[in-house]
């Protein structure tokens, strides 16, 4: 969403002012035969409310939960919801002071060299004052004695002030004071050469204060066997937790055993790394026994949190981490969050508003968000193993493969446009088989996760093969009628596009052109990457089927108005994932073709028309949206909310940060670059040669008004769209390499 939808949710404020293959089944035999409803982890507003503790480790992996070995793991799965979690900050993921500080936060801030400022009220400063003082001094607030403070929250703030969306680092614990409920804070992960008290981050709140706790050197001990010598006081843990007075409703305690021992992998030797990362996970699993052991699960909630992914793994895949609920809410299963609509999928952001939500309070409209649930279940420890290597894979090969695949297009057009000027080169037999490969790669990408993949080489090997295989079948269509290529190669992917969104999207969870769980971009719905595809490959295939059979063209006409309603409706159904944006793009493409082929004249109130149209659906989209549960509304719903609820502001925040970030797109990605060279082709193709095109026009008069109806949506796609540019440029593979390939024809001939 950008400046169109900008200017939408203005339009909307006046009405709302006022008033893959492996992976899935291995999950999918994890799940109970009837998938039931996933339950929110909250209390009945009747029971009595307990507390929430938030145990963190972080550099925790699910490879280390070796449950023949972990007996307190092992019953605490047995009875709770495990996950995975996208750790994605405003400051990359493998720094822990940005993803505690996310976590706290529920949006995705960051906290640069803060990580030593978390400090008890009492500690001494090395100039002789307290932390206290200091604080007071920073802040002008007073810090009851017994709490802790963060010395470096105007820090964060003013690291955080230029975000280009709302953040509040400490916004957890800010509503939690604000309900009248106390925080406080246990343990560091401090090392003999710096302090590292980044859990502060997540209790405190938006002044950087935390009521109760002890982050100091006293639950820390000496300890021979491990680099550095440190190791945390386990039984001191225990006993802040035994004297934690009653008014506490949110605790964080961090082990920070882990921590240490990775800050030192490089300087020790790797099978001395392996067996004292084993004996600190055995530790901490006796700690995980006692501490479970002063809860009351009936009533309190357990969440034990890895906030910083593992830079150690066997396959180098770590980049989400393991999160686990148990106690009250929870039940044996998955965890997952309308944020992600996956199974075993949350995000970081995710956190606060379940504890939140935990305590009966609202989510605050900064926060990022939504509560967790829990999908019933077994085996999760398996199936998230699984799951989490599949999405690796497609993550490590995702750039390689994409960029030579764009690499390919900017070649294709600019030796197309060669042979095109440069009459009778031979080069063009050898460029028209590829120009029809390229169109059938979102094909392949689609098909890809059908098939399974162990390693890159293999997925590499089969993409190749793939794309032969389909390759080979569009040539050997296209000789008997080149058209009739189109045709199979467009109406197949869009079929499979939208036959996939209804099924829930297990092709494009883990197509290299679908989501990206990791990066955090989509996790639902249709992506901008093949919506793009689909609207351009239903424009042409659409417009080719009335080119090639014109004595059916009222009927055609019929089918290809139902066909484009459809893609419209698969756009924007909530339940399917609204890509409001894409509803927008999309409409425009199939207005514009659908009124060329009816022979509609276009003058500026038709314009006009058009626009009002497409603005009367995507309001008409939002007002459902809104009536929906707030857990339930897509992400245009929940800014339609904020616009609700903070007025003409809001609005203007949302204008700039949306333009600042297609801007910053189309400068830094790849895409960008195969949109321009497709759309400038396509421009000079309409001027020169001269008369090429009026050849074409004359000789695929339907297809015709299709390549202006991709344009459109194209040029469309790029000014209404959140990363419009790769929406854009997905649109042109179904635009400017059919067209080349139809002028090399023509010049054949």
């Amino acid at each position: 969403m950008n400046l169109f939808l900008s200017f939408l949710l203005l339009a909307a404020s006046v009405i709302i002012l006022p008033g893959k293959a492996a992976a899935a089944s291995a999950l999918q035999e994890a799940l109970p035969p009837s998938g039931g409803k996933p339950v929110q982890l909250v209390l009945p507003p009747s029971a009595q409310r307990g507390k929430v503790v938030m145990i963190t480790i972080d550099r925790l992996t699910l490879e280390d939960l070796d449950l023949e070995t972990l007996p307190n793991w092992r019953r605490l799965m047995e009875k709770g919801a495990l996950g995975l979690m996208n750790c994605n900050t405003a400051g990359g993921r493998g720094n822990p002071e940005n993803t505690y500080a996310t976590i706290g936060a529920g949006s995705h801030v960051m906290a640069f060299g803060t990580s030593a400022l978390g400090l008890n009220a009492g500690e001494k400063l090395p100039g002789g004052l307290s932390a206290a003082q200091e604080y007071k001094n920073r802040t002008g607030r007073a810090a009851p004695a017994g709490s802790v403070v963060h010395l470096g929250i105007g820090q964060i703030k003013n690291q955080n002030a230029e975000l280009p969306y709302p953040a509040r680092p400490g916004a957890l614990g800010a509503a939690l004071r604000e309900a009248g409920l106390k925080t406080a804070v246990f343990g560091s992960a401090d090392t003999f050469s710096a302090p590292a008290r980044q859990a502060v981050t997540i209790a405190m709140d938006e002044n950087g204060l935390v009521d109760y706790g002890n982050v100091g050197a006293e639950l820390l001990v000496k300890k021979e066997g491990l680099p550095g010598g440190l190791s945390t006081d386990y039984e001191g843990l225990i006993a802040e937790l035994k004297n934690l007075p009653d008014e506490v409703s949110f605790v964080v305690v961090e082990l920070g055993d882990l921590s240490r021992l990775e800050e030192c992998k490089d300087y020790v030797f790797k099978d001395i790394f392996s067996v004292r990362r084993k004996k600190i996970l055995q530790a901490m699993d006796l700690f995980l026994g006692q501490a479970v052991g002063l809860l009351d699960l009936e009533k309190d909630l357990l969440l034990i949190v890895s906030p910083t992914p593992s830079a150690i793994s066997p396959d180098g895949g770590n980049y989400l981490s393991p999160v686990l609920a148990a106690g009250a809410g929870a039940t044996r299963g998955f965890l997952l969050s309308p944020s992600t609509k996956r199974t075993g999928l949350i995000l970081n952001t995710d956190l606060a508003p379940t504890v939140l939500r935990f305590f009966h309070l609202p989510v605050p409209g900064h926060m990022l968000g939504q509560p967790a649930q829990v999908q019933e279940g077994k085996g999760q420890l398996a199936a998230l193993i699984s799951m989490q290597r599949q999405l690796a894979l497609t993550y490590s090969a995702r750039p390689p493969l994409l960029k030579g695949y764009i690499v390919l297009q900017l070649g294709l057009l600019a030796a197309g446009l060669y042979c095109i000027f440069r009459r009778g080169s031979r080069a063009v037999h050898v460029l028209q088989p590829f120009l029809l490969a390229v169109m059938g790669v979102p094909l392949v990408y689609l098909l890809l996760p059908l098939f399974p993949q162990s390693t890159m080489l293999v997925l590499t090997l089969e993409f190749l093969f793939l794309t032969f295989g389909v390759a080979l079948l569009i040539l050997g269509i296209a000789r008997r009628s080149p058209l009739g290529s189109f045709i199979l190669l467009s109406l197949l992917t869009a079929g499979l596009i939208i036959a996939d969104t209804f099924m829930g999207s297990p092709l494009q969870k883990t197509s290299l052109m679908g989501y990206d769980p990791i990066v955090g971009a989509r996790f639902y719905g249709i992506g901008n990457e093949y919506m793009g595809v689909l609207t351009g490959s239903l424009v042409i295939g659409c417009t080719t089927v009335l080119n090639m059979y014109p004595r059916y063209r009222r009927a055609g006409l019929i089918a290809t108005g139902l066909v484009f309603l459809l893609a419209i409706f698969v756009l924007g159904h909530p339940e399917l994932g609204t890509n409001l944006g894409g509803v927008i793009a999309a409409s425009a493409a199939f207005l514009v073709t659908f009124l060329l082929l009816w022979g509609a004249r276009f003058n500026v109130q038709t314009v006009f028309c058009l626009a009002g149209a497409i603005l009367f659906l995507a309001v008409f989209l939002l007002l459902v949206d809104l009536q929906r549960s707030p857990e339930a509304q897509t992400h245009f719903g929940r800014n339609a909310a904020i616009v609700r609820s903070g007025g003409w502001p809001e609005v203007v925040e949302i204008v700039k940060r949306k333009t600042e970030i297609n801007v910053r797109l189309f400068k830094n990605t790849i895409w960008s670059r195969i949109f321009a060279a497709s759309l400038g082709s396509l421009t000079l193709l309409f001027y020169r040669p001269v008369g090429v095109m009026a050849k074409i026009k004359n000789a695929y008069p339907d297809l015709y008004k299709g390549f202006i109806g991709v344009i459109v949506g194209s040029i469309v796609a790029l000014i209404f769209n959140d990363s419009g540019i790769v929406a854009a440029a997905t649109t042109m593979i179904f635009g400017a390499p059919p067209l080349i390939y139809l002028i090399l024809s023509a010049q054949k001939e």
